[in-house]
């Protein structure tokens, strides 16, 4: 028992060897997700794909994390229609979302980590250095708070 009990507490497999011994997830034909976008929804001005797809950590269970750009807000139902329809041409679980609604940190990342597969024109790239600039004000205004935090151990004062 009490070796059972020592294997378990082990510390997990580095991730770069654990994926020696995880098969590989399929690839994801992006040309396939913007062609399919372009059609579902006319209004549409650029398409991101961010993730584990993007940064090679993908495996066998892995979904598509796409962000959207639309001239129309799209609604949640919407979005979710869009998504069960992408995973059926891609063969996995697809999460969409709307760029412009999502917050300021997720932005960024998608921005600054993922890939734009498509813009309709230069706009995608304004928005992109929008977001850029609002993520540095937003760490701008909260650095004294952050070091306040860092400073006393609190949260709440």
């Amino acid at each position: 028992m009490l070796a059972y009990s020592r294997i378990i507490s082990l510390p997990l497999l580095p991730k770069y060897f654990a994926k020696l011994f995880m098969p590989a997830s399929r690839p994801i034909d992006f040309s396939a997700v913007v062609t399919a976008l372009k059609d579902m929804v006319p209004s549409l001005t650029a398409v991101y794909a961010f993730g584990s797809q993007v940064s090679g950590d993908a495996g066998p269970e892995s979904d598509l994390d796409v962000a959207l750009m639309a001239d129309e807000t799209l609604g949640a139902e919407v979005l979710w229609d869009l998504a069960s329809r992408l995973a059926g041409i891609v063969g996995c679980p697809v999460d969409l979302l709307n760029l412009r609604s999502a917050s300021t940190v997720m932005q960024y990342r998608i921005v600054t980590t993922g890939q734009r597969l498509w813009a309709r024109d230069e706009q995608a790239a304004l928005y992109e250095a929008f977001i850029l600039s609002q993520k540095t004000a937003l760490d701008e205004a909260r650095a004294g708070l952050l070091q306040d935090i860092q400073r006393t151990g609190t949260v709440y004062g």
